[in-house]
């Protein structure tokens, strides 16, 4: 997967919105060179892009998916425990959504060296 040029994005959602650069310079506390030179910016951190989304009533989330919302695999449901097979049982449920999860999370810093 290619590497999203996060200043591009920005930029590009800045011009679409209508939002005058200049109605983002006092709120962001930055002049507008400062503003170009992040437009410029391919690795434009996420704290950065959501100030600029909340300015513009943009969400960002469907442009780079760390600024989504979590989705919850499944619902919470309290364990109520019978007996010790059923914790067995409880635990390798956890174990195995554990190593899931540690799985994906070892594909993404794979994608993100790449």
């Amino acid at each position: 997967m290619a590497k999203q040029h996060r200043g591009e994005i920005v930029a590009a959602a800045v011009r679409k919105s209508g939002v005058k650069l200049s109605q983002l310079l006092g709120p962001l506390a930055i002049s507008r060179p400062t503003l170009y030179r992040r437009f410029e910016d391919p690795n434009l951190s996420f704290d950065f892009i959501k100030r600029v989304g909340n300015l513009i009533h943009y969400d960002f989330g469907q442009d780079f998916r760390e600024l989504s919302p979590a989705i919850a695999l499944e619902p919470v449901v309290p364990y109520q425990l019978e007996s010790l097979t059923d914790c067995k049982d409880k635990l390798l449920h956890v174990y195995a959504l554990y190593a899931e999860m540690v799985q994906r999370y070892n594909a993404l810093l794979a994608e993100r060296e790449s």
